[in-house]
């Protein structure tokens, strides 16, 4: 028979323990990034349970934090939420798609598969895209909503090629995307990229489809649809699940943007073009070669663009487990000349085949640019023999690298989440940045390990929003306070009214 005394001493070591765990919790967020304990939720682990939605954070002039909702479906979104007088306040988006559509049914790709995040232009007006589901087999149709009141009431407007959509394709991933906030203010409402299939091609994460780029403009305040303009028929999908990158950046009337190709068998790449939309003509200059990523016929190679302070183009290419392709424009405000592109990665992954260093492999581009003109990158990073963690294992992490001015090397990898588990991982982030020149990561942690019955289900578990204050080197959970502590207090009036 146990003793009193041995059970008295037993329960204060359970005590003890439990007191300890919370403060281990926490010191485990704060060590520059997050290591994942297998079979724990982030609640459990960290003590993770914010006020606000997990979703991609977005910011208006005035620094005010906007978050579309989602949950752990990658089809669902009802919301914005947005921090006005200090509280998390939810502003509906239905209403409005029901009173457009009486047969609405419901939203899809919405919780991040493909359509993700409101963003802000210089006057105060939100936007977002949305594919949406109608009643009694409706179809799909691809909307633009708009907000002139700080997100209270939304105008909807119909994009093209929505009921177009494979949805019973299992690569589909949306056929619609906007440009966003990658550091500067929208001008105006976004160029909005639509793509319609024309076929199949070779490759598993290939198909052909026709591009067109729309830009619509305000008529006294409503919300108005020009002409598309086709940019080519050989245009991979602009891949949103992971990454999610601006394709486009607009100053002064003009929107400059990327996109990706195929190419016939045998090429052994994919390239990447730019172009500029001209909004005072509807037309679209001629397309220039940019890079040429790995490998080839693969959407996982979308492409990234952002514009630094002086009007100079940035582009990164996706790739699929190879390296990143970076290049600048020659001349600023202008897509017809390059740098040579280069490398973004080259080490990180080390093998018996490999030097040193090893193999960069990097997938699923996050890309901005900071108010210092700083170029940030978020990605998943095939990592192996490089550290601790694993040995001898490959494994996914989500890392961080930056550009500065005037530098040529990109920095090292610097590591934002580690998984509990080797093998493959996928974190499906977005990246973003607020006018303080804070960065933010949205994302998840999935396996698969998991169990195919339940891969679908537990694809967006462990969200999280993140927050970097010194340029990417270290991670924590974004709080509320984190977010009021970015609004001057000169904007206090106007974020607890909903202005800007």
């Amino acid at each position: 028979m146990t003793s009193p005394s041995r059970i008295l001493r037993f329960a204060i070591l359970i005590v003890a323990v439990l007191l300890v765990l919370p403060a281990a919790a926490s010191a485990a967020s704060h060590t520059g990034h997050l290591d994942l304990q297998d079979g724990l939720t982030l609640a459990q682990q960290f003590g993770y349970t914010p006020e606000h939605r997990q979703h991609v954070v977005t910011f208006d002039a005035g620094n005010v934090p906007s978050i579309r909702s989602r949950g752990a479906s990658e089809d669902d979104t009802s919301f914005v939420h947005r921090l006005e007088g200090g509280v998390w306040v939810r502003h509906d988006l239905l209403d409005a798609l029901r009173a457009a559509y009486p047969d609405f049914a419901g939203t899809v790709h919405a919780g991040g598969y493909g359509t993700d995040r409101v963003d802000w232009d210089v006057d105060g007006r939100a936007y977002t895209v949305l594919t949406i589901r109608l009643d009694d087999d409706g179809g799909f149709r691809n909307v633009l909503m708009a907000s002139l009141d700080g997100c209270q009431t939304w105008q909807v407007l119909e994009l093209p090629f929505g009921d177009d959509t494979p949805q019973t394709d299992p690569h589909d991933w949306g056929n619609v995307v906007a440009e966003h906030d990658s550091g500067r203010l929208l001008e105006g409402p976004p160029l909005v990229a639509v793509w319609k299939q024309l076929g199949p091609w070779k490759g598993e994460w290939a198909s052909q489809n026709q591009l067109q780029v729309i830009k619509p403009y305000w008529s006294g305040g409503t919300l108005v649809l020009r002409p598309p303009a086709v940019v080519s028929s050989l245009a991979l999908t602009l891949l949103q699940c992971s990454g999610g990158a601006s394709f486009a950046v607009t100053r002064d009337g003009k929107s400059h943007f990327v996109y990706s190709t195929v190419v016939p068998r045998g090429t052994g790449y994919t390239p990447t073009y730019a172009a500029t939309y001209d909004e005072a003509t509807n037309t679209v200059g001629a397309s220039t070669l940019v890079a040429r990523s790995l490998p080839a016929n693969d959407l996982h190679c979308t492409p990234g663009i952002v514009m630094d302070s002086g009007g100079v183009l940035h582009v990164v290419t996706g790739a699929h487990g190879r390296p990143f392709k970076y290049a600048r424009s020659l001349a600023p405000l202008s897509t017809a000349g390059w740098t040579k592109a280069i490398n973004v990665l080259d080490s990180g992954y080390r093998s018996r085949t490999t030097d040193a260093d090893g193999l960069g492999k990097q997938t699923y581009l996050s890309l901005v640019c900071s108010p210092d003109d700083v170029l940030h990158i978020t990605f998943r990073q095939a990592r192996r023999n490089v550290d601790s963690h694993f040995r001898g294992n490959g494994w996914d992490a989500l890392v961080h690298q930056s550009l500065a001015p005037g530098q040529t090397k990109w920095s090292r990898a610097d590591l934002v989440v580690v998984p509990p588990l080797s093998g493959y991982s996928q974190y499906y982030q977005k990246l973003t940045v607020d006018r303080l020149g804070r960065l933010f990561v949205s994302c998840s942690y999935f396996s698969q390990r998991d169990p195919p019955a339940t891969r679908y289900f537990r694809r967006f578990h462990h969200r999280m929003v993140l927050i970097s204050e010194d340029g990417g080197h270290a991670w924590r959970f974004a709080t509320t306070a984190d977010f009021l502590a970015g609004i001057p207090k000169a904007d206090a009036a106007a974020a607890a009214s909903g202005g800007s």
